[in-house]
């Protein structure tokens, strides 16, 4: 058995099994088969490690089986049930239960009031059920009525039933339970929001992906406690995470989708909070001691989706309007052409002054820009990229991220909104054109866009707008980068320019980190270019070369102006002016050094 399980590995390299010889086979060297085989097996074999955890399940499991064959949980029928799918684990059950001694002796009972609620296998609003009567209403379909006899060992001395009864010890008995099982809720339709405490109980599916969660807003309609009812008409709103509404309620509701209706049934009795006042604890009849389970009704009607976008609150993003598509794959997160309409408050509010309408600028026509141009305040481009197309939000900014920059570039806007002002504009995304990434294009075309949108950098960075370009500059270069490692510029011939193109953009990178005072990526990117594309580009080495004058690294800045120099006759001149001016910078450096440490000896 051993030689066959390793005849694949020998046959490919030692011995030779299957290599061409008389009937495909070739004669096997026993001995030499024997003595590869032998020192193989001599290997020690790798401890097999037990797996604590998988084990202690199954011994439990065994446990139990053998527990109930010895008749820990005896069942009689009493009433059939309706037929249909058993209870399974994880199902939200509603019971009638009588819990009596084996002398007949009745210790609780939840007739008379409401079914009792547990969801098997986990710990509901009640507790977890004694092991025996879970695995009992597993047997049970809706509507059925049986008796059970529970020795101690499955009942309520298991050591995961959280479940007691009220005012008695029942831990060491041997019980008769009689169940009636009311409902079955699926497992799917159940969420423990707290063990012991609440649980969620879907009662029609919800819509969409979104969550409530702070800073959210929410519109629901409430029914449940002491007859308080927020119906459809007039339904409840508030904001997640401010405490209008109680703690635990709250987290239900933020388990829940927009459009869904569910029940949230809770042990404790509802604190107090401003828009829902207190519930009283009542407690069950024929259950001593024990509080009635309180049922809430709660249909989520609106999810207002609220974005703090920088998460310090300085521009708060409100969604009024629900789009068109899914959110992030129909947003325009990468710059691209769009059409808008907006409407700019400053200070924000309906009652206050309208300093930008798009409608009445453009004659009911939506505005047409372009993102990543500089054209917009970040606050409200920011939001934008987070829209689809037909949505409208308001959007609150403060003054950093409206028109204080912008002011400083001449923008016509920016001068209707005074310095400090914060703003806030309700914006409607209209559409826009997703641009196409240049991997689907063919490989010519590719190049010619990846040459029209590099103009389109070189344009911010004209004008100054050093972080807006890099940002372009970036992307490009990834996606110009994915096109040469696809091989598509080998394919058509366009290494040379598409090269070309690489190295422009990483050097024009590098003119944006020293514009931005970022001299450490500046050096990045020269290096980038000189270590592996082109160590003699005299661009390349212009700019280096001028990193290391801003860092005063005078040796390091001459040895690349003299390497320029040798480039050609057309770089020249410009080396020799800079080394000029190299040396002058350093004069002067060292007679500031000299009279600094003058002063310093002279003290």
């Amino acid at each position: 058995q051993q030689a066959s399980k390793r005849g694949g590995v020998l046959a490919s390299g030692v011995v030779g099994f299957e290599d061409a010889g008389v009937g495909g086979m070739e004669t096997m060297d026993f001995s030499r088969f024997m003595e590869v085989l032998g020192r193989d097996l001599g290997k020690p074999e790798p401890p097999i490690e037990p797996c604590v955890e998988h084990g202690a399940k199954q011994w439990e499991k065994r446990k139990e089986q053998a527990q109930l064959e010895e008749g820990a949980v005896t069942k009689v029928v009493r009433q059939d049930g309706k037929g249909g799918e058993l209870a399974q684990e994880g199902d939200l059950v509603k019971i009638h239960y009588v819990v009596s001694r084996d002398a007949g002796e009745v210790v609780e009972s939840s007739r008379g009031g409401n079914p009792a609620i547990f969801v098997l296998g986990k710990r509901g609003p009640l507790g977890r059920l004694p092991r025996g009567l879970e695995i009992a209403l597993q047997s049970m379909a809706e509507g059925e009525i049986s008796s059970f006899t529970l020795k101690p060992s499955l009942g309520f001395g298991h050591p995961d039933c959280t479940w007691r009864l009220g005012g008695a010890q029942v831990e060491d008995w041997v019980l008769d339970v009689t169940l009636e099982l009311a409902s079955i809720t699926k497992g799917v339709s159940v969420q423990i929001v707290e063990e012991d405490k609440v649980v969620k109980e879907t009662i029609k599916d919800g819509a969409g992906w979104e969550n409530p969660r702070p800073p959210y807003q929410v519109v629901a309609s409430v029914k449940g406690g002491d007859g308080f009812c927020a119906a459809e008409a007039e339904p409840l709103r508030y904001s997640c995470g401010t405490g209008a509404v109680p703690k635990l309620l709250e987290e239900s509701v933020n388990l829940m989708f927009q459009g869904e209706v569910a029940r949230i049934h809770c042990r404790e009795p509802l604190e107090d909070s401003p828009l829902i006042p207190a519930s009283a604890s009542t407690s069950e009849p024929g259950r001593p001691g024990q509080q009635a389970l309180q049922t809430w009704e709660i249909g989520l009607l609106e999810v207002v989706q609220v974005r703090d976008m920088v998460g310090t609150g300085e521009v708060m993003k409100s969604r009024v309007a629900r789009g068109e598509g899914e959110f992030p794959i129909d947003c325009p997160i990468v710059d691209c052409p769009m059409r808008i309409r907006c409407v700019g408050r400053l200070g924000g509010g309906a009652g206050k002054e309208v300093f930008w309408d798009t409608d009445e600028e453009g004659s009911g026509k939506p505005l047409s820009l372009e993102t990543g141009m500089n054209v917009l305040p970040d606050g409200l481009e920011m939001c934008l990229k987070l829209m689809v197309p037909g949505e409208t939000s308001v959007i609150q900014s403060a003054p950093k991220f409206a028109y204080d920059d912008l002011r400083d570039l001449g923008d016509k806007i920016a001068t209707r909104v005074p310095k400090g002002s914060p703003v806030e504009w309700e914006v409607t995304l209209v559409d826009f054109n997703k641009p196409k990434q240049l991997a689907e294009l063919p490989a010519a075309e590719a190049l010619r866009e990846a040459l029209a949108r590099k103009e389109k950098a070189n344009a911010l960075f004209k004008t100054s707008r050093y972080r807006y370009a890099q940002a372009r500059y970036e992307l490009l270069l990834r996606e110009v980068k994915g096109l040469v490692d696809a091989g598509a510029a080998e394919a058509e011939d366009l290494a040379e320019p598409i090269s070309t193109l690489v190295v422009g953009c990483t050097l024009n990178l590098a003119a944006c980190a020293q514009r931005q005072g970022d001299h450490a990526a500046a050096l990045k990117h020269c290096n980038e270019v000189l270590d592996k594309m082109d160590p003699d580009h005299a661009k390349a080495l212009y700019r280096r070369g001028q990193t290391y004058t801003h860092l005063s690294e005078w040796a390091a800045a001459r040895r690349d102006y003299e390497r320029m120099a040798g480039c050609g006759e057309e770089h020249r001149e410009e080396a020799e002016a800079q080394l000029a001016r190299i040396s002058r910078l350093e004069k002067e450096a060292l007679k500031r050094q000299k009279k600094e440490f003058q002063g310093f000896f002279n003290r």
